[in-house]
């Protein structure tokens, strides 16, 4: 009998025993990659902030960093700015996020992918080149300057408002902010 206790206890020290390692904890959520997403895919479903209703882009290119100056129309786009590299995670989040509507390409520079055809400047292969501004705002509302860049008299420029929900989850493009530009 007494063997046969040492046994059980045993056992259930073992079955108490915890051997495995702990779990790895989740990455923490990235809100300006959710703002970004949210943005863009306003802006890409969007045809009267787009100004091309009803066209589905054939490539979506997407300036690597993001321009504080991108809603700002008279900015020059060879000025030098104070932008800020887009981090590769975030560029992988957004495109994550994106990959229902489109699929979006990442560019370092204007001159890969726009070309020049006949004295107008154009983004090759039918597409569109965005370019975000960092958001600014508080917790819960932000505001995020875009340009979308299409050919020489096809741009616009804006600045969207962008809210968390109350109970603290996604973000929601709520409307626009300032002036609207269109070339």
């Amino acid at each position: 009998m007494y063997r046969l206790m040492v046994v059980v206890l045993l056992l259930v020290a073992a079955c108490a025993r915890n051997d495995a390692t702990p779990a790895a904890l989740p990455e923490p959520a990235d809100a300006d990659a959710d703002v970004y997403a949210v943005v863009l895919r306003r802006y890409l479903t969007h045809g009267n902030e787009n100004s091309f209703p009803d066209k589905a882009f054939a490539e979506v290119y997407v300036l690597d960093r993001a321009d504080p100056r991108a809603a700002d129309p008279m900015r020059q786009v060879d000025e030098p700015a104070s932008a800020q590299r887009i981090p590769d995670a975030r560029q992988s989040a957004i495109s994550a996020a994106l990959a229902d509507l489109t699929k979006i390409r990442f560019v370092a520079s204007r001159d890969e992918v726009v070309v020049d055809k006949e004295g107008c400047a154009q983004v090759r292969d039918g597409g569109i080149l965005i370019t975000l501004a960092p958001p600014v705002g508080g917790d819960d509302e932000v505001r995020v300057g875009i340009n979308g860049f299409v050919a020489c008299l096809g741009a616009t420029w804006l600045t969207y408002v962008v809210k968390r929900s109350g109970d603290g989850g996604g973000w929601t493009v709520t409307g626009t902010t300032g002036e609207m530009a269109v070339s």
